[in-house]
């Protein structure tokens, strides 16, 4: 895929768009922690595929599609029951289970959105439009995003990903502002 400034962005191969939590009650039903803002993700037909939630480095986990029977709940967390997941054993089989998509599956954004992934790489300047380093990851964390940016001269900085911290975005020219004082002293 192409980045709207020409560049090649590799999308990745799977998304998380959930996490298994635990069981609900003895009927299969399980727990959903959501971490995708696409509620279509979790409507009833919906196929989304089951992973480990801790696999060793190098090791590429085996998935299950699972497909989605029955939900309730809200956007914070979901009560999820899968085809073929009959009773609370099975349910508690699945804890701690990471579901995805494949990262084909996403759809195109409006021209000022933009996926998480198409940061990394992106050259990091200050407002007075000096390059001070490079996008190296987007950690998410429950509370926000945190790019880490490698920085050309010292250690990598953390900086929120928040518009007072990092108020442009411009993926068409291949660049984000950072604003300095996130940045520690320069």
């Amino acid at each position: 895929m192409r980045g709207k400034d020409g560049r090649i962005v590799k999308r990745p191969d799977w998304v998380e768009v959930g996490r298994i939590a635990r069981a609900h009650g003895l009927r299969g039903e399980v727990r959903v922690v959501v971490v995708s803002d696409n509620p279509e993700r979790f409507a009833c037909g919906s196929i989304l595929h089951a992973r480990p939630g801790r696999v060793p480095a190098g090791v590429e986990p085996e998935r299950t599609p699972l497909e989605i029977m029955r939900v309730r709940g809200d956007a914070g967390f979901l009560i999820v029951a899968f085809a073929g997941v009959e009773g609370r054993l099975q349910a508690e089989g699945l804890r701690g289970a990471v579901l995805e998509v494949p990262g084909a599956s996403l759809p195109g954004l409006p021209a000022d959105e933009y996926y998480l992934f198409e940061l990394k790489g992106l050259e990091v300047r200050v407002e007075t439009g000096s390059p001070v380093g490079v996008v190296a990851r987007v950690v998410e964390y429950p509370s926000q995003e945190v790019l880490e940016i490698e920085l050309a001269e010292g250690p990598n900085a953390l900086v929120p990903f928040t518009h007072e911290a990092v108020p442009e975005v411009d993926l068409a020219r291949g660049f984000i502002t950072v604003r300095s004082d996130f940045l520690g002293e320069r």
